[in-house]
C-alpha cells in the first residue's frame, strides 16, 4: 500500500502552536550532503568521497485564501510575516517528521481568471527528526538529561 499525499499535511508553529498551511496543494522534502574528495592507496584511481555537512529544505505551494484572517491556519499573510521577520519556526508533517527552519523564499502568482497561488521554501535549521519533538506545554523541547531530545513516534 502507498501513502496518499492528501494525508501528509505541513504544519508550522511560529510561536502560537502548530497550524496547517492553509490551502496547501503540494510540498516536498529534499536532503543533501556536502562532500569532500578523498583518496587512498586502495581506490585504484577511482574517486572516493566523504560526507560532511548535511542540509534539507521543504518546498511547498498553495492557494491564497480570500479571507486572510482565517483562524486555525497559516495563511499567506502569516507566511509573509514569518519570512519578513526571519522567524525560526517549528514544522512537522503530520506525526511522521518534524524539525525547525526558516522560510527563505515566498512568491505568488496572479493569473487572469485563476486562483492566486503561492510557492515557498523552508530551509532546515539543524537535524530533522522522524517523529514529533516532545514539548512541555510552554513551547520548550524536552531533553532526557543527557542532551538527547525526546521524540514521540
Amino acid at each position: 500500500m502507498f501513502i496518499e499525499g492528501s494525508y501528509r499535511v505541513l504544519y508550522i508553529d511560529s510561536g502560537s502552536g502548530f497550524f496547517p498551511v492553509g490551502c496547501l496543494t503540494s510540498h516536498s522534502f529534499s536532503e543533501e550532503s556536502e562532500t569532500i574528495d578523498t583518496t587512498t592507496r586502495d581506490n585504484a584511481g577511482w574517486n572516493t568521497t566523504k560526507a560532511t555537512n548535511q542540509s534539507y529544505s521543504i518546498s511547498f505551494s498553495g492557494l491564497v485564501l480570500e479571507n486572510q484572517n482565517t483562524v486555525g491556519k497559516q495563511t499567506y499573510n502569516d507566511l509573509k510575516s514569518i519570512k519578513r521577520n526571519r522567524t525560526l519556526i517549528k514544522w512537522r508533517v503530520d506525526q511522521s517528521e518534524s524539525g525547525e527552519g526558516i522560510i527563505t523564499s515566498l512568491s505568488d502568482s496572479n493569473e487572469m481568471e485563476e486562483s492566486v497561488s503561492f510557492d515557498a521554501e523552508l530551509i532546515g535549521y539543524g537535524k530533522p527528526f522522524i517523529g514529533i519533538l516532545v514539548e512541555d506545554g510552554y513551547g520548550n523541547i524536552i531533553e532526557d538529561g543527557y542532551g538527547n531530545l525526546l521524540i514521540a513516534t
